[in-house]
């Protein structure tokens, strides 16, 4: 048995690390709190993974399924055992013996933290005789770049570069909500609050408190539209709200210029993304389905699509923090609201929302967000390629939540979520589907052909 040594223990203090090894393989470690046994049962020796509170697990970085990143996974506990599922297509294993519902197995590996080597994951034999080792212990963060700054004003300075860079500092401090608050309250507080490190900052905040109070005495209560402000148009601080027309072309990316056209309108549709995760949250709390037995919907519809919030909100911190390297800022250009226009045509009906903003809109960035990719990286601009390929990763799980929760609407209803599909992008958008699709990418995310081939919205007036 071949023991592969990662690290001394106390400098692991995140939840999870990617180990890339030298054979060209990785794994997945967990550093979890440890799950107190029954009270009924007799207390015996730490386990050889647990140390000071904590225990640590390692598995296989790719879900068996379907190659899933595995380091992206939920993380719950059943039957005082930890569960992680699969972002791309929920499949769940048990990270200690890697058994699953669903009838396939993970890889998993023993974690001994006991001795003098620190953490030591027993891997198996060797590799063909030749001794594996570890190449690079990455952490996985989910921190946002929030800005460091709040004396309260907006001033413009200039860089090294003679360019004029924004600091967007707060005129008044981020307002959070009481402890009573519920889900809609704090969904409704962050689609009305306009500054942008506010909202992402609230965004993280809320996802936080919902994950840390699930599975205790007092989770968050999901609450409804009653008692909230929905606003027609989110407001936004420090930019200007132009025609679509109007947004300046990106170029092809040759130019730095270019570069930071593209950036600034990624941006844009992050910060919208946000609004568009919360809004699912708060404007469809009441949602019932259209069955004999009618049912609402779970409260883990609330926790993915906070998720994605979470998400989106990473993505704008990152983006927004990558223009001002260059010398730029987040409304040094004007911007659009396209995305918002096509919530407020689905703001009726779930599914349409799911399909047009989820299926639609977030599944094109599937097919656009490798070829941007490679634009940058031909540049030579590795740091914006970085961020980039953070966000195609993260967006095909939000492609995959939108197809899990269709699939689950149309399962209650007896419907065929192909068809309520296709349906919907008919009467709510407006014209083809384009080619090339990432298919590739949409397959993981559970879009196969059927979906999207051949598929048009219609043409002119929007139907009432």
């Amino acid at each position: 048995m071949a023991r592969i040594r990662l690290a001394p223990l106390p400098s692991l203090t995140q939840t999870r690390y990617v180990i890339h090894l030298s054979n060209g393989k990785r794994l997945v470690l967990f550093r979890l709190p440890t799950i107190e046994p029954p009270k009924s049962t007799s207390k015996s020796a730490p386990a050889r993974n647990e140390s000071n509170g904590w225990s640590y697990y390692a598995m296989e970085a790719e879900c068996p399924h379907a190659g899933g990143p595995m380091q992206d996974s939920s993380i719950d506990i059943e039957d005082s055992a930890y569960i992680v599922s699969c972002p791309w297509h929920a499949y769940d294993f048990n990270v200690e013996t890697g058994e699953s519902s669903v009838g396939i197995k993970a890889c998993t590996f023993a974690v001994d933290v006991t001795g003098e080597e620190g953490v030591v994951v027993e891997y198996g034999d060797r590799d063909d005789g030749v001794e594996v080792e570890v190449v690079r212990l990455e952490a996985v963060s989910e921190e946002l770049k929030l800005k460091k700054s709040s004396s309260g004003r907006v001033n413009g300075r200039g860089n090294a570069n003679g360019n004029k860079v924004k600091e967007q500092e707060e005129d008044m401090p981020v307002r959070y909500l009481d402890d009573d608050a519920t889900v809609c309250e704090w969904c409704a507080h962050i689609l009305n609050t306009s500054n942008p490190e506010h909202k992402i900052e609230l965004t993280a905040h809320l996802f936080k408190i919902f994950t840390e109070r699930e599975g205790t005495d007092s989770p968050m209560v999901i609450g409804d539209r009653s008692g909230v402000a929905l606003p027609d148009l989110p407001p936004r601080d420090g930019v200007k709200d132009v025609n679509r027309t109007a947004v300046p072309k990106p170029g092809r990316g040759g130019t730095q210029r270019s570069r930071i056209n593209m950036l600034h309108a990624l941006a844009n549709i992050e910060q919208w993304a946000i609004d568009l995760a919360v809004d699912i949250c708060v404007r469809f709390a009441g949602f019932q389905t259209n069955a004999a037995d009618a049912r609402g919907l779970p409260r883990a519809f609330f926790h993915d699509w906070l998720k994605v919030a979470n998400d989106e909100a990473k993505h704008f911190s990152l983006l927004r923090t990558r223009l001002e390297e260059l010398g730029s800022y987040f409304g040094a250009l004007p911007v659009h609201h396209g995305l918002w226009d096509s919530a407020k045509v689905t703001a009726h009906d779930l599914r349409a929302r799911i399909s047009i903003i989820a299926l639609v809109h977030e599944a094109r960035g599937l097919d656009v967000n490798p070829v941007t990719i490679d634009k940058f990286r031909k540049a030579g601009d590795g740091e914006s390629v970085d961020t980039l390929e953070i966000i195609h990763n993260d967006e095909i799980t939000h492609v995959t939540t939108g197809h899990r929760w269709l699939t689950w609407i149309c399962g209650q209803e007896e419907t065929d979520p192909v068809e309520v599909f296709r349906g919907n992008v008919q009467k709510y958008f407006r014209g083809p589907l384009r080619e090339p699709f990432n298919t590739e990418a949409r397959l993981q995310a559970g879009l196969d052909k059927r979906y999207y081939e051949n598929l048009a919205g219609y043409d002119g007036v929007q139907p009432a």
